[in-house]
């Protein structure tokens, strides 16, 4: 299991790409604008990102859980009082109700979703796959940021892992951290091609589509691959926009 660390230990490469499609008047915004968008897990095309298995105790283990839970939370409360804790927890809870538990996990997700953002990236330019995939066909374009500056920027973030199968979110015996990094930082086996790193946020309440998106550094803009099927006309229009607004980036010519 990957840990969750600082961003500023994390490893990633010294370049970060993000693919996009140049016919997409939302994808220009990074040239026209300088921002990136910070995407709710919701508008993913693979529905179990951030979205693994969970795993909630079962009714005949809810009394010894929240139990535990007495203990560790009111170390100063007697027995009495930790057994009458779990006793009533064990027939409140939505845990032990599966019409209950079912609401909890639906508006538990839609929270997440309207306060999590992720920005995907690649460590990885030369892509066919990606480019035909995320980038119309090599019709598009292939922005290459300094990865330390987006950290230093966003915060968190870390590698993907592509497994066989996705782990299993343990309700009881995982921590938030363990929790965390099961849910965001592992995806299917199939999806290995994209060779991910990814930014997240959390905000403390519902984002709105300008909170997601955020200005990043002029100088954090370092390439900008010119996909080897762009039309002219559009490799022309970006390298007006990359003069003026990106002037250190590189502009390079796919072929």
């Amino acid at each position: 299991m990957m840990k969750l660390n600082d961003y500023k230990t994390v490893e990633y490469p010294t370049t970060l790409y993000k693919y996009r499609d140049w016919s997409n008047s939302l994808h220009k915004k990074i040239l026209t604008k300088g921002v990136l968008y910070l995407a709710p897990p919701s508008s993913f095309e693979d529905v179990k990102d951030c979205n693994v298995p969970e795993k909630f105790p079962k009714k005949s283990e809810l009394y010894d859980f929240f139990l535990e839970k007495s203990k560790k939370e009111y170390p100063n409360r007697n027995r009495n009082e930790h057994r009458q804790f779990a006793r009533y927890w064990t027939e409140k809870s939505p845990l032990g109700n599966p019409r209950k538990l079912t609401k909890l996990i639906e508006e538990l997700n839609n929270e997440f979703n309207d306060r999590f953002g992720v920005l995907s990236l690649t460590a990885n330019c030369n892509n066919d796959t990606m480019w035909e995939k995320y980038a119309n066909n090599h019709m598009g374009v292939c922005f290459g940021f300094d990865a330390k500056a987006l950290f230093d920027c966003v915060g968190g973030g870390g590698e993907v892992q592509y497994v066989d199968k996705l782990p299993t979110i343990d309700f009881v015996k995982d921590d938030f951290v363990k929790k965390h990094v099961k849910n965001i930082f592992f995806k299917e086996k199939k999806w290995i091609f994209e060779q991910e790193y990814r930014l997240h946020k959390m905000w403390k309440s519902r984002a709105s589509m300008d909170d997601r998106c955020f200005k990043f550094p002029v100088d954090s803009l370092v390439e900008i691959r010119l996909g080897k099927d762009m039309p002219l006309s559009d490799k022309e229009e970006i390298k007006q926009i990359a003069r003026q607004n990106f002037p250190k980036a590189k502009i390079i010519e796919c072929s």
